[in-house]
């Protein structure tokens, strides 16, 4: 079920009806866990065996280890829970990738299970896991109970592809009457519609050009892949950040508070800064979970490398059963270490040789140009169309130049957006933050605005999330 569709509007019409009817708290609390598990049972009803197994692991070994004094003991309950939340996980994401691995290693012919990825698993999973791993470390309180946990791991705006949300932050939330407010309603709505306007009017336009390419990259001109990889940077920043609104946005309306996911990240000026910024609760995630785990930066220089680099590895497995993501996650571990090396080593000298502002320009460039050419492995169905891009990036002279020039007007609109937002020149450039500010009056103007051109610019065939598949 797409937040753009027309199923969903009426998905969730319904459920803000029956949360009216039903005055009592505890009622609406069901409400909300039964209309999230219709919501993903829509996709597949059988799947929601693997999100119950995942709840109730998750919630009864969490009572375990807090309730268990024994470290030894503890530590074999999070095992426990690890090895079958990431069992599940492993199985159903990367079975046919290891097959097919090792067959190709063997020179067998291909085995391909039938396996169907279930939609979110990498992110309901992730979520459970931070619950165990916190109640390990005494971090947070026991969840005792199993209805409010499920709703947790189960919440629907933001199940199948986050934020990324800790129990420290959502569990709170459920201890408190469920309520309709005004200026939620008003405030989500906001946020709902300018996730919207990123996914429908970005995104989805310039999917119909990125698609196109990536399906014959080698009959392109350099200049028409330059054009691609620089409207998938765009596409897939509008379509996931969109979404993330979205969830946020849906959140706010039914009174819950999700962690803001992303921050402009292609005004980064260095690729530590674009990981401060892009899909943030997975970053963090990874960091406190995996980096800091491993022992982070506490165990010297060349370690601390290490760490970064399986950190980001693991990162770039968890998006995909794919080498090309393994080979996307390993560059951006590489990048973050050789970082590392230059903020400690030399970026102060360089900023006095050259000047500030020029410093600031090339890091900037430098930052983007990488996050967009190793966008190209990330995009590309297989490692052979990468290849077949990144060869021909920089031939003169050779192959089909086609200057899409609605991609071309939208990725002017897109830069013109970050340059304001760099400027701070404007209230859409801190958006969503300002509208808390704004009355109602304005806001009810500016959503019949994002409505108008939501509906203006609505395309016949718009297409799914990008982070569905993970």
């Amino acid at each position: 079920m797409i937040f753009t569709s027309f199923t969903f509007i009426i998905f969730f019409i319904i459920l803000i009806v029956v949360l009216l009817i039903s005055q009592n708290n505890t009622y609406r609390l069901y409400v909300l866990l039964t209309f999230s598990y219709i919501f993903y049972g829509w996709w597949n009803i059988y799947y929601l065996a693997l999100i119950f197994i995942v709840s109730f692991s998750g919630w009864l070994f969490g009572k375990f280890i807090y309730n268990e004094p024994r470290k030894q003991i503890k530590k074999f309950y999070l095992s426990a829970n690890l090895l079958i939340s990431l069992g599940i996980l492993s199985y159903y994401k990367y079975t046919n990738f290891f097959i097919g691995s090792i067959n190709k290693l063997l020179e067998k012919p291909p085995v391909v299970l039938d396996i169907l990825l279930p939609v979110g698993i990498s992110f309901f999973t992730f979520q459970t896991l931070s619950y165990t791993i916190d109640i390990y470390r005494e971090k947070v309180p026991i969840c005792r109970s199993l209805a409010k946990f499920s709703l947790f791991v189960a919440f629907f705006p933001q199940l199948v592809a986050g934020p990324i949300v800790r129990a420290s932050d959502f569990l709170p939330q459920l201890y408190h009457d469920i309520k309709f407010k005004t200026e939620n309603c008003l405030i989500g709505a906001q946020i709902f519609l300018g996730g919207a306007l990123q996914k429908v009017l970005i995104a989805d336009n310039l999917s119909q050009f990125v698609d196109i390419v990536y399906q014959q990259p080698q009959i392109y001109s350099s200049l028409t892949l330059w054009l691609t990889i620089f409207a998938y940077s765009m596409q897939i920043f509008c379509d996931f950040s969109g979404y993330s609104l979205m969830a946020i946005g849906i959140s706010r309306i039914l009174g819950f508070s999700l962690p803001k996911n992303f921050n402009m990240p292609y005004n980064a000026r260095s690729i530590t800064e674009f990981w401060h910024r892009w899909h943030i609760s997975l970053s963090l995630w990874l960091r406190d979970y995996v980096y800091i785990s491993m022992g982070g930066n506490r165990k010297g220089v060349f370690r601390t490398q290490v760490n970064m680099f399986i950190t980001m590895l693991l990162g770039g497995l968890w998006h995909g059963a794919s080498w090309n993501f393994v080979i996307w996650g390993a560059l951006h571990g590489m990048a973050l270490g050789v970082n590392r090396f230059w903020t400690l080593f030399l970026s102060a000298k360089l900023k006095n040789i050259i000047g500030f502002k020029v410093y600031a320009l090339c890091t900037w460039l430098i930052t983007v140009l990488f996050v967009t050419l190793l966008w190209i492995p990330f995009r590309s169905p297989e490692t052979e169309t990468s290849y077949q891009i990144i060869s021909r990036l920089f031939l003169v002279g050779d192959g089909i130049d086609w200057f899409h020039i609605q991609t071309i007007i939208i990725l002017g609109i897109a830069v013109v957006w970050h340059i304001m937002h760099w400027a701070n020149t404007s209230l859409l450039c801190n958006f969503p933050v300002n509208y808390d500010k704004l009355n109602r009056s304005k806001s009810v103007l500016i959503i019949i605005i994002m409505l108008y051109l939501l509906l203006l610019f609505f395309p016949i065939n718009n297409s799914p999330f990008i982070y569905f598949q993970f």
